[in-house]
C-alpha cells in the first residue's frame, strides 16, 4: 500500500464535522440575512405601499402587524415540531413556504392581498426560526465556541440591517417596492441548497406532540397579538378588544394549567427553573420592543417631513451599520467581560441614543451619534439567544428558541402597535415614541443587570 494513500480516520471526521459546521452557518446566516433584509427594507418601503394602496399609517402597521402576529403565534409550535421531526427538515420546509410566500407578496394586486400574503409569509419564518438555532446548537455543542458562531451569526444577519434601508430605497426608486420582496427568492434557493448539506440530529427520546399544548398557545398569542395591533385603533373598551383579550387571557392561563399536568408538554415547565432563561426572554421582549420599534418609527418620521427613501436610508445607516459591526465582535466582548455587562451596556446606549434623537428633534448631525448609540442596542440580540440556549440540554434547543423568539416577536408587535398609535396624528409626531423606547431599552438593561445576581443552572435534560 503507498503511504502517502493513507489517510487518519480522525482527521477526517473532524473535517467532516468542520464541514458540517460551515455548512449550518451559511445556511441558518443566509435565512437571518433574507429576514433582516426584507424587515428592514419593508420599512423605508412602507411610506411608498400606502401611497400606492391610498391607505393611512394604521393599515401600514397590519404589513408588519400580521407577518408578526402568525410568526409569533406559531414560533412555539414549530420550536416543538424541530424537537421532534428534525432541525434539517424543519427548516427547508420554512424556507420554501417563505419562498412562495415572498413571491406572493410581490404579485399582491391590493393591500388586502399583501397583508394576507405578509401572514403566510409570518408563517414560513416562524418554521425557519427556531430549527435554525437547533441546527447552529447540534453542529456547535460546545458552548464557548457556540457563543461566538451565534455572534457570528448576528453579525452577518446584520448585513442585512446594514444593506435593508439601503437597498429598500433604492429599490423604491428603481424597480417599485415590489422588487424587495422578489429578492427573497434567490438568497432563499442557496440556503436550502446549504442546508440539505447539514447534519441532521434528533433528542435520543423524541416527544409525544401535544395537540393541547399547540392550540392553546396559538389561540393565546394569536389573540393578545390582535388585541395589542388592534386596540390604540379601536381603544381599549371596544367589545371586540375586551373579547378578544379575555379569550387570549383565559388561552395563556390554561395553557400553563395544562402544561403542568401533561407528561410530556410542548413547553416544559422545566425550562423557567433556570432564573437566567427566563431573564433572556423578558430582555428579549424588551430589547425588540425598543429596536424594531426604532426601524418602524424613524423611516416613517423622516419620510413624512419631507426625506426620500434613499436619502432616509442613508441617515440610518450608522445605526444598521453599528449592529452589523458589534454583533459580529459581541461574542468575543462577552468573553472578555461578559455577556450580562456587554447586554446590559448595549441597552442602556440604545436609550440614550433614543433621547438624543428625541432631544435634538432628530436633527441630521445629533442624529448620526444617536444612530451608533442605537445600534449598539441592537446589537445584543445575539447574546440574548446564546445566553437563553447556554441554559438549555440540546434536545430542547428547538423549543427553547421558539419561547426566546415567541417573547421577541410578541415585543415587536406591541411595539408596532402602540408606537404606531402614538404617531398616528396629522403631524406624525414621534418624539413621544422616542420617550418610550429609551425606556424599553432602560427596562431591559436593569433586567439584564439584575441577571448578575443568578447562578448560571442548566435545566434538566429530557431523561432527567
Amino acid at each position: 500500500m503507498i503511504s502517502g494513500l493513507s489517510r487518519d480516520p480522525s482527521h477526517v471526521s473532524a473535517s467532516a464535522s468542520a464541514a458540517v459546521a460551515r455548512a449550518a452557518l451559511v445556511a441558518v446566516a443566509l435565512g437571518s440575512l433574507m429576514v433582516a433584509l426584507d424587515v428592514t427594507a419593508l420599512n423605508v418601503a412602507l411610506p411608498s405601499i400606502g401611497h400606492a394602496f391610498a391607505v393611512s399609517i394604521d393599515r401600514l402597521q397590519w404589513i408588519a402587524g400580521a407577518y408578526t402576529l402568525v410568526f409569533a403565534t406559531l414560533l412555539l409550535a414549530a420550536g416543538s415540531a424541530s424537537d421532534r421531526l428534525g432541525a434539517r427538515g424543519t427548516y427547508v420546509a420554512g424556507l420554501i413556504i417563505f419562498m412562495g410566500t415572498s413571491i406572493a407578496c410581490g404579485g399582491a394586486p391590493g393591500i388586502g392581498a399583501l397583508i394576507a400574503a405578509r401572514a403566510a409569509q409570518g408563517l414560513g419564518a416562524a418554521v425557519m426560526l427556531p430549527s435554525s438555532m437547533a441546527l447552529l446548537t447540534a453542529a456547535y455543542p460546545d458552548p464557548a465556541q457556540r457563543t461566538r458562531t451565534i455572534a457570528l451569526w448576528g453579525g452577518i444577519s446584520a448585513i442585512g440591517l446594514v444593506a435593508g434601508p439601503v437597498v429598500g430605497g433604492l429599490l423604491c426608486e428603481l424597480a417599485g417596492w415590489r422588487a424587495i420582496f422578489y429578492l427573497n427568492a434567490p438568497f432563499c434557493l442557496v440556503a436550502i441548497g446549504a442546508s440539505l448539506r447539514c447534519g441532521e440530529r434528533r433528542a435520543a427520546h423524541v416527544r409525544a406532540f401535544d395537540p393541547y399544548g399547540v392550540a392553546l398557545s396559538a389561540v393565546a398569542l394569536a389573540a393578545i397579538m390582535f388585541a395589542l395591533i388592534e386596540a390604540p385603533v379601536l381603544g381599549w373598551r371596544a367589545p371586540v378588544i375586551v373579547t378578544t383579550l379575555a379569550v387570549g387571557v383565559t388561552a395563556a392561563a390554561a395553557l400553563v394549567a395544562f402544561e403542568l399536568r401533561v407528561a410530556e408538554p410542548m413547553l416544559p415547565p422545566q425550562l423557567f427553573a433556570s432564573p437566567a432563561f427566563g431573564a433572556s426572554v423578558g430582555v428579549a421582549f424588551l430589547q425588540t420592543f425598543a429596536y424594531f420599534g426604532t426601524l418602524f418609527v424613524l423611516p416613517i418620521a423622516l419620510q413624512v417631513h419631507g426625506g426620500e427613501p434613499l436619502a432616509v436610508s442613508l441617515r440610518l445607516a450608522p445605526m444598521t451599520i453599528t449592529t452589523g459591526v458589534a454583533a459580529t465582535f459581541s461574542g468575543r466582548l462577552a468573553e472578555a467581560f461578559g455577556a450580562r455587562r456587554v447586554m446590559a451596556l448595549g441597552m442602556l446606549a440604545g436609550a440614550v441614543g433614543a433621547l438624543v434623537s428625541y432631544l435634538s428633534g432628530m436633527a441630521p448631525r445629533p442624529l448620526v451619534l444617536a444612530a451608533v448609540l442605537l445600534g449598539m442596542g441592537g446589537a445584543t440580540l445575539p447574546l440574548i439567544v446564546a445566553s437563553a440556549l447556554a441554559e438549555v440540554p440540546s434536545e430542547r434547543a428547538g423549543i427553547a428558541s421558539g419561547v426566546v423568539n415567541a417573547a421577541r416577536q410578541s415585543g415587536g408587535v406591541l411595539g408596532i402597535a402602540c408606537l404606531g398609535a402614538l404617531m398616528n396624528n396629522d403631524r406624525v409626531d414621534a418624539r413621544l415614541a422616542l420617550l418610550v423606547i429609551a425606556a424599553a431599552f432602560c427596562g431591559a438593561a436593569v433586567l439584564s443587570f439584575a441577571r448578575l445576581n443568578h447562578p448560571t443552572r442548566t435545566v434538566p435534560s429530557a431523561g432527567a
